[in-house]
């Protein structure tokens, strides 16, 4: 089981990969250094915060909580899904190994 540390990286990279901690605080209506202190562990994120952060990033609160793998809230998840579904185990752990490869070569 993971820890709390774990979700610290990921409000980073979610919200990096989307803009800056500025642009974040305006959109959501905190500041820039609530953002610092919840990204740098200083303080623990409040749930509000990690549901404004995957609405403004357009991802899922299971990813930023580690529970889910890097995809957006769009209809490529729901085909995504769908295709999966049709494999056999063995495909599906291909697939999932090779999802993991091409997150790391990022």
């Amino acid at each position: 089981m993971r820890n709390n540390l774990y979700l610290y990286p990921n409000l980073v990279s979610v919200r990096k990969n989307k803009m800056t901690q500025a642009e974040l605080a305006k959109q959501i209506g905190i500041t820039q250094q609530e953002i610092s202190r919840y990204e740098s562990g200083e303080i623990k994120a409040p749930i509000n915060y990690i549901i404004d952060l995957a609405n403004a990033c357009n991802v899922s609160v299971d990813y930023i909580l580690g529970r889910d793998f890097v995809f957006e809230k769009t209809d490529d998840l729901k085909l995504l899904k769908m295709l999966y579904g049709q494999l056999d185990d063995e495909n599906k752990l291909r697939i999932i190994e090779r999802i993991r490869t091409l997150i790391d070569l990022q």
